[in-house]
């Protein structure tokens, strides 16, 4: 891939908008040009390394994880060990948040391309446009993600008066970083992919680049977050009729080395990857959760070096990372809450067995049956656990369920020796923001801890 070489301010996070940002940006530069053609914003759009990193945190903080032996508590990293405990603060004071600096960095970019691809040279006015609405989803996908992480969780009738993040929309650097409240970020998202949806191709070149497969996908998880519950639904019908193909897991055991690699997937709507990886004992209340015959606990669990107990070895077919971008079954299970939120038996259950087809060998399959409606939605919410295990998306799944009774709870870890708890509706659900970004930026104010 050609490489092109823009100033972007990435440092300690893109963020650094005093005049102390001059240090990250006045670099030595080769190969640098100014961007002026379309292709130079379609090389943008192109480069996987300025989307498709994303965090790691909620690989930490959610209760995929239950280690209980201390030996390997101690070998974590300092920052990871307070993350796992839901600590006041995670980093240190010259420490950087790989999550914050990643998705920020997307944003500016995404930015930059927003700012200038509509006005450069030698490419038509479809070109600029799809690559226009490419980065509007990028963009919007980078915002979700932060606000459900540095963000309060969203509750509708709040959502005004709720702390959200930064929100930049040009590539200023020296524009205000206050934090917006909740719904206008919420707000940008969807004006975002609403605006770039009509200059989408159904699907991408790739799973990499955004289409109107992934936008429908990220309004779908954008208003779930919400609690709109019929526009989640809707747009995941929208999704879904483009893609709805599923693989059938069986297939793969003995042969992971076979597993098709994020970008040619056919599950995957939009590839990200988390930044690193976070390798633990996984917690015994999730691997009870699955079934005899469950192929998803035999092929993406198991041993490995250095962890005590089964862990989520799944990276290690062919990534590296966790996927923590979208895909055809959380669609589908997101559509399935939608009909158990709505007491619809039949379509629930349609739905959950489709997917478990795929994901139960045939000799030990059997339809779920429920015939209680009050049991619906943990059934989906349990399916969810199982289907995104080492993903983080369990995370954000914690914070919108603190909003429905018979799911909040407290959640419980021992670490070294101590008893830590997360409270339902506790501030801890919000991560803090690095004192380094906030000694550059103090606008941008500490989360509530």
């Amino acid at each position: 891939m050609k490489k092109l070489t823009y100033k972007i301010c990435f440092g300690l996070f893109v963020l650094a908008f005093s005049s102390s940002c001059r240090k990250y940006v006045e670099v030595d530069q080769f190969g640098t040009r100014t961007l002026k053609y379309t292709e130079d914003f379609q090389y943008l759009v192109n480069n996987r390394s300025n989307f498709e990193g994303t965090y790691i945190l909620p690989l930490v903080t959610n209760d995929d994880m239950g280690t209980t032996d201390v030996n390997h508590q101690n070998s974590m990293a300092a920052e990871i060990k307070a993350a796992y405990v839901w600590g006041a603060t995670f980093y240190g004071d010259t420490q950087s948040d790989i999550g914050w600096n990643n998705l920020y960095k997307s944003i500016y970019t995404c930015n930059e391309i927003l700012f200038s691809v509509m006005e450069s040279q030698n490419g038509t006015d479809a070109q600029k446009k799809e690559i226009y609405a490419e980065a509007l989803v990028q963009r919007a996908y980078a915002y979700l993600m932060l606000a459900n992480q540095y963000g309060e969780i969203y509750d509708p009738g709040k959502a005004q008066n709720q702390i959200g993040i930064p929100l930049l929309t040009t590539p200023d650097l020296y524009q205000k970083l206050d934090r917006s409240n909740l719904k206008k970020v919420y707000d940008q998202v969807i004006s975002d992919l609403e605006q770039a949806i009509p200059f989408l191709p159904n699907t991408g070149t790739n799973n990499g680049h955004a289409a109107k497969v992934s936008a429908y996908a990220l309004l779908s998880r954008t208003y779930l977050y919400m609690r709109n519950f019929a526009l989640a639904g809707e747009y995941a019908d929208k999704s879904l009729a483009i893609n709805s193909a599923l693989k059938t897991l069986e297939t793969y055991i003995g042969k992971t080395a076979t597993f098709p690699r994020r970008h040619e997937d056919p599950e995957v709507l939009l590839s990200r990857l988390s930044a690193g990886r976070f390798i633990s004992q996984l917690n015994p209340e999730l691997i009870d959760l699955f079934t005899t015959g469950d192929v998803r606990l035999e092929l993406f669990t198991g041993t490995t070096a250095g962890v005590p107990g089964r862990a989520y070895i799944r990276p290690q077919f062919n990534e590296f990372a966790s996927h923590t971008g979208l895909s055809v079954p959380e669609m589908i299970l997101i559509r399935a809450e939608v009909h158990a939120r709505a007491g619809e038996v039949s379509k629930t259950l349609e739905l959950l067995n489709k997917l478990r087809k795929t994901r139960i060998k045939a000799a030990n399959y059997q339809d779920l049956a429920i015939s209680n409606p009050a049991d619906l939605l943990p059934a989906v919410i349990n399916e969810r656990r199982r289907e995104f295990m080492g993903t983080g998306l369990r995370w954000f799944d914690q914070r919108r369920l603190n909003l429905d009774p018979e799911f909040a709870k407290p959640y419980v870890r021992t670490f070294l020796g101590q008893q830590y708890t997360l409270s339902p509706g506790s501030n801890r659900y919000i991560y803090p923001v690095a004192p380094a970004v906030l000694d550059l930026n103090p606008e941008i104010q500490q989360s509530p801890r």
